[in-house]
């Protein structure tokens, strides 16, 4: 189904997955979600606001599905023109330099897109870590999607054991790192982000500290339909060692903040608050 998808035109996919967005909309699709993270997160704002934020949220949802149906056919022409990058600049010169690169993402913006984007526009082969999806034949058209750059997509629960065998020759690392740790996690930190205590995987932080990794956000947002910026924040001063966890914590207050400014674009519908810190964490 996603290959087949894949050979309609952009906009064929835009019209069809924008009524199916319109759907879920009418229908409900996880709204009850949607509504409660966006009174937790941005309870600063009206309701009538909010309740804007998730009918552009359901509206974006159809347009990002057509964008990552679309994703295994646009040629890395189309690619530059649609994913603009503001700054590449400050991440080559680090890999220009022998070291390595962290780019650190999050479900906000097409993040399929700006994954083969950053497999083309720097003079490295990217490393990425991902998910693996629990249909055999949808994770093959995802890794196949990912891959098609040259990115060498690796379990997120394989990561440092790959990077270890690679001996130091991995040196652009990409990670989406907003998903939420298992309970019986041992690799977790706890974080304010939207004003409430939130857990956060450790491990960028750690690989980053241990592996001597610069690390950058990318900060993505959208400019119109179908286009969008990318610019590279670096989440600790130039040659620093910083603490894992307070580039962890330097990640999740660059997410928070461009999220607020761009929240539409961000996936409410992902149940991330589905526990309280514990005492012992």
């Amino acid at each position: 189904m996603f290959r087949l998808f894949s050979f309609l035109p952009l906009p064929v996919l835009r019209v069809l997955l924008g009524f199916v967005a319109f759907l879920l909309r009418v229908f409900g699709w996880r709204r009850a979600v949607v509504d409660a993270h966006l009174g937790r997160c941005l309870a600063d704002r009206p309701k009538d606001v909010r309740d804007g934020i998730a009918r552009d949220f359901y509206r974006y949802l159809g347009e990002l599905g057509a964008e990552t149906f679309h994703a295994p056919r646009i040629l890395p022409a189309g690619l530059e023109r649609r994913v603009r990058l503001e700054n590449p600049e400050v991440v080559q010169a680090i890999l220009d330099r022998g070291q390595r690169v962290m780019i650190l993402s999050a479900h906000h913006c097409n993040w399929e897109w700006l994954l083969l984007r950053c497999s083309t526009a720097f003079h490295e082969p990217m490393v990425a870590a991902y998910k693996p999806a629990s249909f055999g034949a949808a994770d093959r058209a995802l890794r196949e999607m990912r891959s098609r750059f040259g990115a060498t997509m690796v379990p997120a629960q394989q990561l440092v054991t790959h990077l270890l065998a690679q001996r130091g020759k991995a040196r652009l690392l990409a990670l989406l790192a907003d998903q939420s740790p298992a309970a019986a996690s041992e690799q977790q930190t706890w974080l304010t982000f939207f004003g409430q205590e939130t857990a956060f995987f450790r491990g960028p932080g750690w690989i980053a500290a241990k592996m001597a990794y610069s690390v950058f956000f990318a900060a993505m947002h959208r400019e119109r339909p179908g286009y969008y910026a990318v610019r590279f924040v670096p989440l600790a001063a130039a040659g620093q060692v910083a603490d894992p966890d307070q580039l962890v914590a330097a990640y999740a207050h660059e997410l928070e903040a461009q999220v607020r400014a761009h929240p539409a674009e961000y996936f409410w519908a992902y149940k991330r608050w589905k526990r309280a810190k514990r005492l012992y964490d």
